[in-house]
């Protein structure tokens, strides 16, 4: 099983609570902003702030289940938590999304008269993109360091976040206008691309649930490298799942027939030794050979 250095663990635990404070904070900050003044396209960009919150708050869970260690009831260990994760994370937006849809295509029968201080909620908006910017790139960083698809989930979110202030602002100039209906249009299309963007991550996650193919570009590298081994005289086959953060393989291989069993079990464990120190992020990898003299 491959290894996260101790100071990209800290760093990832560090960043999931950062983002869970910055969350909670935009999202009753963005509230509070949405119904003094009766905006609708702040409370969707609530919306997307809270759904961060959220993601933040089963991350903490989800990364204190998967550094469990394997045990004899699950021998690959608890990484999978982490699809899980992503999975939840995806529904309770989808709840959330369609009820901010369906409010805001009824408020569109009922403006109201009150409209948000274009000021207010221009330098609010501001303030908040600046701040889901500096804290997004921080995300980032940490699951690409980590290989953690519920940390790439998280930074999607707050990505979508961070382009709905900047729609809040179009809300407010546009109503500024004279155009009233902007506001809950605006909601209801962001609600349109949440949906979407849940959508895509759901799909995702019940794939590597469903222990769907590692892509064929990664296995393509990992049959170069088998080649290049004096003693493989043909892959017959390499399968790819995704576990948790990382990738665990299962590879059949013909060896040289004229090599002795002894020569060959040595072969395959330099293979696996190797296959780990070059395949980022692989979690495991077994090999099964069958000498060419016997094919």
């Amino acid at each position: 099983m491959s290894k996260e250095a101790p100071q990209c663990r800290r760093c990832l635990k560090s960043t999931i609570w950062v983002s869970f404070c910055v969350a909670l904070f935009l999202t009753i900050f963005k509230v509070m902003i949405g119904f003094a003044g009766g905006s609708r396209a702040m409370l969707g960009s609530a919306l997307y702030s809270f759904t961060d919150l959220l993601s933040a708050i089963l991350l903490i869970i989800g990364f204190k289940i998967s550094a469990w260690p394997a045990d004899k009831t699950h021998p690959y260990g608890y990484g999978k938590i982490e699809h899980v994760v992503s999975l939840v994370i995806g529904l309770i937006i989808t709840v959330s999304t369609v009820s901010l849809i369906l409010l805001s295509t009824l408020t569109l029968y009922r403006i109201d008269a009150a409209a948000l201080p274009h000021w207010i909620g221009i330098w609010s908006s501001l303030a908040c993109f600046f701040l889901s910017v500096i804290i997004y790139r921080l995300v980032r960083c940490a699951a690409k360091q980590a290989n953690s698809p519920a940390m790439h989930s998280h930074a999607s979110h707050i990505h979508t976040d961070l382009l709905s202030n900047l729609v809040v602002i179009l809300a407010i100039l546009v109503g500024e206008a004279g155009f009233k209906e902007a506001d809950a249009i605006i909601a209801i299309l962001e609600g349109i691309e949440i949906l979407y963007e849940c959508a895509k991550m759901m799909h995702k996650a019940y794939s590597h649930l469903m222990d769907a193919a590692v892509f064929d570009p990664e296995i393509q590298t990992i049959r170069t490298l088998l080649s290049q081994n004096p003693a493989v005289v043909a892959v017959s086959d390499i399968k790819g799942k995704h576990v948790g953060r990382g990738v665990s393989l299962d590879i059949e291989l013909i060896l040289d027939g004229r090599w002795t069993i002894a020569e060959c079990n040595a072969a395959v464990r330099e293979l696996e030794h190797s296959l780990k120190r070059k395949i980022a992020h692989l979690h495991s990898v077994f090999i099964h050979y069958h000498p060419a003299a016997e094919i």
